[in-house]
């Protein structure tokens, strides 16, 4: 009995040991499934990370090479649009429309008809009506209005007729222009590019500014007419009839000076407007050529297996880079010389109109005018502002293209000359000597236009 007691006493820790032992199989087990599981899962996420950075990749590609695609789409529009002659485009309309220059598709005999009958009408008669009613004034009030009108008229007429003496230097500085422009397109620098882009824009928006100015004028000239209590004309003139008495006559003087001034307010929108717009593509060539130049010996050549023989093509290579510069240099001085051909007359005539009408009107207004007439008033200060800006706007940009011309004489400083052939360093040096004296346009050939001559004026 006692025996059998102790054979169970030993079988029940035995038991025991073993139900524990398949306890911690069971959760050894479970274990290493929820592992795996686990496992699996963080490779179905990891995949699909990886399948969902493979997909941005290719679209960020995709978009990259789309983007590169355009730009080079962009590149290729500015290169191809490029023609710097577009910033007088207007002018040349004009110029042709009144009879300046001949169409290339018009017949010579249409042209002729057309600038006689146009200039007799209007570029002769319209400032000699104007002229007459000088003697006929009886009042000062009228005298000081007629005198303003007739000041601007024969001078814008004085810088017409300068147009048509000076149009083979204009022919001579679209060739310049187009030489240029070929150079540009060939040195293929999107920054030169955007900077001739951006001088065409400012010269066209020259004329758009003028052409505002203008527009503003008529319509205030025929506001005036209008609103008046008694019969005006748009401006005093003598025509030797009683249209004060006659409804014909009086509609027919008005509809011819309204087609008169129609006329001439678009011939001194362009002849104003031309002197700027030609600055501005000059600056714009400087800029570009002095970009250009502050390039010239920077760009190291890749090593070749012959050191010595790729070293001095390189130099070479950067000697005819300064060589082509110089010959840049030398297009936009003859460019610079037709411009100043071109602008000698136009800037010492608006010089003097400008002195003149500023007097005129500051004397009309101070002391002849009504204060209540407010629609005189308006006319004669748009007259004032006119002219005062036609100046301003001349010597801003002459100023601006002298700034330019020292800024490309640091420009052939800059460049990388001291690691290059004597030949290079020798055509430097007789360059430089000649960029020391600043680029000028003198009116008259010889009052030097800049903006101190504008505060002086």
């Amino acid at each position: 009995m006692k025996k059998s007691t102790e054979n169970m006493q030993w079988k029940r820790p035995k038991i025991a040991e073993t139900e524990v032992t398949m306890e911690a199989d069971i959760q050894r087990e479970a274990l290493k499934t929820a592992a795996l599981e686990m496992n699996l899962k963080m490779e179905e996420e990891f995949e699909m990370l990886m399948k969902q950075k493979e997909i941005l990749g290719m679209d960020q590609e995709l978009k990259t090479g789309m983007g590169q695609e355009r730009k080079q789409e962009m590149e290729l529009e500015l290169e191809l649009e490029l023609n710097t002659h577009n910033a007088v485009i207007y002018h040349w309309r004009v110029w042709e429309l009144m009879g300046l220059m001949q169409p290339p598709e018009m017949p010579r005999l249409q042209f002729l008809v057309r600038s006689a009958v146009i200039n007799v009408l209007v570029t002769l008669l319209f400032p000699l009506t104007l002229l007459a009613k000088l003697f006929f004034t009886s009042s000062l009030k009228e005298l000081f209005e007629n005198l303003t009108i007739t000041i601007t008229d024969f001078v814008a007429n004085l810088k017409f007729i300068n147009v048509f003496l000076v149009r083979r230097q204009l022919r001579e500085i679209t060739d310049i222009l187009r030489v240029l422009d070929k150079r540009a397109k060939i040195v293929h620098n999107q920054e030169e590019l955007r900077v001739l882009h951006q001088s065409v824009k400012t010269a066209q928006s020259s004329f758009r500014t003028f052409a505002w100015i203008f527009v503003f004028g008529t319509a205030l000239s025929c506001i005036r007419v209008a609103i008046a209590r008694d019969r005006q004309l748009l401006y005093p003139a003598w025509f030797g009839v009683d249209w004060q008495c006659s409804d014909l006559a009086y509609w027919l003087i008005n509809v011819y000076q309204l087609f008169g001034l129609i006329v001439q307010a678009i011939q001194d929108c362009a002849n104003d407007s031309y002197p700027p717009a030609y600055l501005c593509i000059l600056t714009g060539h400087m800029r570009a050529l002095e970009l250009r130049v502050r390039r010239i010996g920077y760009n190291q050549p890749q090593p070749l297996a012959h050191i010595l023989y790729n070293q001095a093509s390189y130099h070479q290579s950067v000697y005819v880079q300064l060589c082509e510069c110089i010959e840049d240099y030398i297009n936009i001085l003859r460019l610079n010389e037709f411009i100043q051909e071109i602008l000698s007359i136009a800037c010492m005539a608006q010089f003097v109109c400008s002195a003149a009408v500023q007097c005129t009107v500051a004397m009309h207004i101070l002391y002849v005018v009504d204060s209540n007439d407010l629609s005189t008033m308006m006319l004669s200060l748009v007259f004032f502002m006119a002219v005062t800006l036609e100046v301003f706007l001349i010597c801003y940009f002459c100023d601006r293209m002298r700034t330019q011309s020292e800024a490309l004489l640091d420009a052939f400083y800059a460049c990388n000359w001291m690691d290059q052939m004597p030949q290079f360093k020798r055509n430097l040096i007789i360059t430089l000597m000649r960029t020391q004296k600043p680029s000028f346009i003198y009116a008259g050939g010889y009052i030097p236009v800049t903006l101190e001559t504008f505060v002086q004026v």
